[in-house]
């Protein structure tokens, strides 16, 4: 029992280069084209930057046009540096706008940009009950609904480049209730009471379980065209995400956090670490493969999966084009 439990604290300080040095040249992470949302704070900047060190062609996505110039520019100089041959680009789009999904989704693959690994990391967690540009509630609009739609539209060009990856960020909190698609429907809807059913724990515990069983029902539709998904718990990190909950710091003081470092790691080595496949769908934590995913059965995910594609549906019938 000592070793595993010194295995496990040694996983859980792994960082993300640590990852990179275990997964080697098998990780093929020079023939890899990565795409990161929410690439311009936090973790973030770390996963795409780890990426692109390690000879990576990276596509860092941000909402501030003005902040990815600063971050292309600090990796670059990293890059440069090292004289390596790959590259960090950016790519403009708001998760709070189905609109500015499409449009960046389209200008993506007008330009024949090849793609492999989309790792979707963007996130937010609302103290007080926001919508959407589309009137979503803007919790699950942004960390999975936006998403989903810019996975669906890249699912293209990430099946023309097989085998491809996703790689998507949620948090233990899932564990919890089962969603409430009453109540997430009503919070998107248009009534003068729409937020009665907001928590902002609740809201993003919510979330974070569509993050998770987002990628089991990736896995059911698209491993047999080699596509593979992953969830995962990225560790209790001192980002921004929390930074207008009050007491926020308070609380999170008292809990063992991560560095950025650290908490790139699992994202990394769900990204790159060879033989994943057999894994697909499942729920990782400190670079480890847990069965907290497993619980969730075919007709759970089916549910999800018609509910994400009938919101996605009635949403985006009436955007107008690029």
């Amino acid at each position: 029992m000592g070793s595993s439990d010194s295995r496990s604290q040694s996983r859980y300080n792994m960082t993300a280069q640590d990852v990179i040095n275990e997964c080697g040249e098998n990780s093929k992470v020079k023939q890899s084209h990565i795409l990161v949302t929410g690439a311009t704070s936090g973790i973030g900047i770390e996963t795409g930057r780890v990426l692109a060190l390690a000879g990576a062609k990276v596509y860092l996505m941000g909402r501030s046009e003005i902040k990815l110039q600063q971050v292309i520019e600090n990796i670059n100089k990293e890059l440069q540096q090292k004289a390596t041959s790959s590259s960090v680009q950016g790519v403009f789009c708001d998760l709070n706008s189905l609109t500015s999904i499409k449009k960046c989704a389209e200008k993506f693959i007008s330009e024949n940009t090849p793609l492999n690994i989309l790792i979707l990391n963007a996130g937010i967690f609302n103290y007080n009950f926001t919508q959407t540009i589309d009137g979503l509630e803007q919790v699950m609009g942004v960390n999975h609904i936006g998403h989903a739609y810019l996975t669906q539209l890249l699912m293209p060009t990430l099946i023309a480049n097989t085998p491809s990856r996703i790689v998507i960020l949620s948090s233990e909190l899932h564990a919890g209730p089962p969603l409430n698609y009453q109540a997430l429907d009503h919070m998107s809807s248009t009534q003068t009471n729409a937020k009665k059913d907001f928590g902002m724990i609740r809201s993003y515990q919510q979330s974070k379980l569509a993050n998770t069983l987002f990628a089991r029902a990736l896995t059911s539709r698209y491993k047999d065209k080699q596509i593979t998904a992953y969830s995962l718990h990225p560790g209790v990190i001192a980002t921004n995400i929390t930074s207008k909950v009050p007491c926020a710091s308070f609380f999170t003081k008292f809990i063992k956090k991560k560095s950025l470092e650290q908490g790139a790691a699992t994202t990394v080595f769900c990204a790159l670490k060879p033989g994943l496949e057999n894994e697909s769908g499942r729920f990782f934590n400190d670079s480890t493969v847990t069965d907290l995913a497993d619980k969730w059965t075919d007709n759970d995910i089916n549910i999800f999966w018609e509910w994400t594609e009938k919101i996605i549906r009635q949403r985006t019938a009436n955007l107008s084009g690029t």
